[in-house]
């Protein structure tokens, strides 16, 4: 399904200043359409931007000529600022609660005065579409000052262009009721509440106003990037708003992971094992779910197809499991690492931010890629496959940092694999600390109770196994923390694969399943011994701990109104627990 692109005097839904704000500022007579090329050339001309001497792979090109790799700096804006994000409260809400009406008119006044301020000045405007799938798409429109042109340009090189080929797979699929994507940046905006704010900054001054804003209008699809200067801010807009509009168009389950899948050819015959990482730590994320594997571990007769990391929406209306995990954007951005784990020879490096530059022996610039020159370094790199949208995943992965749970644990139970999505936690240190994100997801901006009947019937569909991958330290014997390594973590994904392990259950959690003795002998001999946790057992602070956690999950449930057989499970756990 496709997005409604334009609007005019008879659209009477969907529309708000917001939309109507970004739409004048795109038009406006200093606003030009620019093309890949008029983008690469304004961004040459950017004094932030480094021009290398690396040409652009092959496969990148884009019409473009002679193009080498750009890479720019943000300046002390090098993450994405979830504390700079802004939802605009709906119309609804706005007649309903007077306090809501008053943001909603606040945020107004913020827009309208920073597109009146753009309206002034030179834009580029370019047009995208989020995927190549028929049956999800979303045309993307954005917008950035000329001497912020690598912004623009990052965007058209992560996202599709709107050719000949797109054009005509996007005309296929059927349009839903949700209008196009549209990005207003403006990254050298600073709010003036908090220039005034730091004039008269003393011990005793109130509290900091944010200084940058991230500004979504969910209802329209409009996005106000006020003080972002790097990419990912673009990037974590597209998603929040594409994710919002499946969940709420064509139930289709919102994915914060990567998807990867393995094929092993056994006999002349290949079979394929797709699994779905998630995480709301992109680094984990990335390193585990996109990891081709390391060399000892990785057989002659296995094939790894491997998803982007910029969103994933799982679709449970389509027919079939394939093409059912759609993958946001055509190539990869991310830190240095992650680039590294999911590429098996050089890396292709189409354009950078924030990565160290410099003179080879020969005098050519060069991107340098590495992480301790560069800790804050992202890349865009080419997918090493045709194939970017896979399968409905067999396995749902959970990467947690949780001392109670052993490395590896599986579930079985469709209730307790709903009660464990929804329950995500972030780490394990101190219950009272443990922070819960359903689904990994904290960019989240639709109904919760939405997303509970989305994933029912996703998993009704997809029948899949959940997975958990403990990344933290491990409640040892006598309460000593012991360190889990990457290669047992990665070599679950192939053993699974390859169908070698086997499972028995956790007596102490019901429902929870551990490797019987001897799955990870080939890669940790140490394995059944360190991490056996039948050892934890009859200590009484791990069960203290771990009747924590349970009863936290349970306490979060209620509190989302989640249908009693969601808790069930964790009751169980409990009784044994106690």
């Amino acid at each position: 399904m496709s997005t409604i692109d334009f609007i005019g005097v008879e659209t009477k839904k969907n529309i708000s200043e917001f939309q109507a704000l970004a739409v004048t500022v795109m038009n406006a007579p200093a606003s030009v359409e620019a093309d890949a090329q008029a983008l690469y050339n304004a961004a040459l001309e950017q004094p932030t931007v480094v021009v290398t001497d690396q040409t652009l792979p092959k496969g990148a090109e884009m019409g473009l000529n002679d193009a080498k790799v750009l890479v720019n700096l943000t300046g002390e804006d090098v993450q994405t600022a979830s504390w700079a994000v802004r939802i605009v409260p709906t119309v609804a809400e706005a007649v309903t609660n007077p306090g809501l009406a008053d943001e909603r008119g606040e945020l107004i006044g913020i827009v309208r005065q920073a597109a009146y301020e753009l309206i002034q000045r030179e834009m580029l405007v370019h047009s995208m579409y989020l995927t190549e799938n028929t049956d999800f798409n979303c045309k993307i429109d954005i917008c950035a000052p000329v001497q912020f042109a690598k912004l623009v340009l990052d965007t058209a090189i992560h996202y599709y262009p709107v050719d000949e080929k797109s054009s005509k797979i996007y005309a296929k699929t059927k349009k839903m009721n949700a209008p196009a994507i549209r990005i207003v940046c403006y990254p050298d905006w600073v709010n003036e509440e908090w220039l005034y704010w730091k004039s008269r900054e003393t011990e005793e001054s109130s509290d900091e106003p944010p200084r940058i804003m991230m500004i979504y209008d969910i209802e329209s699809n409009t996005a106000f990037l006020l003080g972002a200067k790097n990419f990912g801010e673009i990037r974590k807009a597209v998603k929040v708003l594409s994710w919002n509009t499946g969940v709420n168009n064509i139930e289709a389950l919102p994915v914060n992971g990567v998807a990867k899948t393995i094929g092993i050819i056994k006999g002349g015959k290949k079979t394929e094992t797709t699994f779905l990482t998630v995480s709301n730590n992109c680094h984990d994320r990335s390193y585990f779910g996109l990891n081709i594997h390391a060399n000892d571990l990785k057989t002659k007769n296995e094939e790894v197809s491997i998803s982007g990391d910029s969103g994933i929406l799982m679709l449970t209306t389509v027919q079939g499991r394939k093409k059912s995990l759609v993958s946001f954007g055509k190539n990869f951005f991310g830190p240095i690492e992650s680039a590294s784990a999911r590429e098996s020879g050089k890396i292709s490096v189409i354009s950078g931010e924030n990565t160290a530059v410099s003179k080879n022996e020969k005098g050519e610039r060069n991107i340098l890629l590495n992480q301790a020159l560069s800790p804050d370094g992202k890349v865009h790199t080419l997918f090493s496959q045709e194939e970017k949208d896979l399968s409905l995943p067999e396995y749902l992965v959970m990467i947690v940092k949780d001392e109670l749970l052993p490395p590896v644990t599986m579930i079985k139970d469709n209730d307790l694999i709903s009660s464990s999505w929804f329950t995500y936690s972030t780490e394990c240190d101190c219950c009272s600390d443990m922070n819960i994100i359903p689904g990994a997801n904290q960019n989240a901006v639709w109904d919760l109770s939405t997303e509970l009947d989305v994933f029912d019937k996703a998993l009704k569909k997809t029948k899949f196994k959940l997975l958990i991958l403990n990344v933290g330290p491990y409640f040892g014997a006598n309460g000593k923390q012991v360190e889990i390594c990457d290669s047992i973590l990665l070599s679950a994904y192939v053993k699974i694969a390859k169908n070698e392990m086997k499972w028995k259950e956790w007596k102490l959690m019901p429902g929870y399943f551990i490797p019987e003795k001897g799955m990870f002998k080939n890669v940790s001999k140490d394995f059944d011994t360190i991490f056996d946790p039948a050892k934890n057992a009859a200590v009484e602070e791990y069960a203290d701990l771990m009747r924590d956690s349970v009863e936290m999950k349970i306490d979060y449930l209620r509190s989302i109104s989640a249908p009693a057989q969601f808790i069930a499970p964790f009751y169980k756990i409990l009784s044994k627990l106690a």
